[in-house]
């Protein structure tokens, strides 16, 4: 199982197709990234979907990878 990394300009991108509603295969397609990434993407967070929060939540994950 391969890792997929989302750089903050996907999740923009994420968030503004998200927001005008279109659907989860539709983001996936357009960034070129499978439907279950985005999917995960957008529900690992509570809430509605932030490109900035979920920027943030993963780079706080990274830094705990490294002191571990």
């Amino acid at each position: 199982m391969g890792t997929t990394i989302l750089s903050f300009e996907d999740r923009v991108v994420i968030e503004t197709l998200h927001h005008e509603k279109h659907s989860l295969q539709y983001i996936a397609d357009y960034l070129g990234f499978s439907k279950t990434t985005i999917f995960n993407e957008v529900h690992r967070l509570a809430g509605e979907y932030h490109a900035v929060k979920a920027q943030t939540d993963h780079e706080v994950k990274q830094l705990n990878l490294v002191i571990v």
